[in-house]
Formats: structure tokens, C-alpha cells, sequence
């Protein structure tokens, strides 16, 4: 039995486990686009569920000594050194800044 992908609109055969419920195949973008409508659905049907959680949060972080701030960072900062030949300095006339295009992909953008 083949279905159509809500997120897609591609045929899938749903797992056996699953059947009539699934609703997106098994692509990475379909299954992340599933997740998110689920949880905005869940939060449009639950809006206080968030409010008021801090001191329970905090206490709770607190006796497992738990501190939001000592979490380290995931990707730390790199330092870029970019080199100039001394003849070419007068040359440069801008400041020169990096923007993250990609996940290892930078353009320079420059200001002047």
C-alpha cells in the first residue's frame, strides 16, 4: 500500500508498525518538516504549558547542581589570521568582514 507524503507529495510504503499513521516519508526534510508541525500543533493545544516553569526549573537544576551558565560552548571561536604583503597595505582601503554562508563557507563583505 503506497501513500503520498504529506511534506513532499512523493509515495512512500509506510512502515508496518506504523500503517495508516505515518504521514512523511522517511527523507530527512520531510521527517524534520513532521516534527515541527507536531510540535506547533502541541503547544497551539497546550499555550500555558511553558509559563510559570522557571522556579520549578531553576530548584530543580539547582539540586543537580545544574548551571545553565557553566554549559560549555559547542563550536568555540576560531581566530582567522589573514596575511597582507607589506606592498600591497596601501591597497586595502575597506574593513574587510567575514559572514557565515554555509556551514564551512565564508564571504567577505566589505564596509567603507
Amino acid at each position: 500500500m503506497a501513500k503520498r507524503c504529506l511534506f513532499c507529495g512523493q509515495y512512500f510504503t509506510p512502515d508496518y508498525r506504523v500503517k495508516e499513521r505515518q504521514k512523511s516519508c522517511r527523507r530527512p526534510e520531510c521527517r524534520k518538516a513532521r516534527k515541527k508541525a507536531a510540535q506547533e500543533t502541541w503547544t497551539e493545544k497546550n499555550p500555558g504549558y511553558f509559563q510559570g516553569r522557571y522556579p520549578y526549573v531553576k530548584a530543580w537544576r539547582q539540586k543537580r547542581k545544574m548551571i545553565q551558565d557553566k554549559i560549555p560552548r559547542r563550536n568555540p571561536y576560531v581566530e582567522l589570521i589573514i596575511r597582507i604583503p607589506a606592498k600591497k597595505k596601501d591597497m586595502i582601503q575597506d574593513e574587510i568582514t567575514l559572514k557565515r554562508v554555509g556551514v564551512r563557507t565564508f564571504a567577505a563583505h566589505g564596509y567603507g
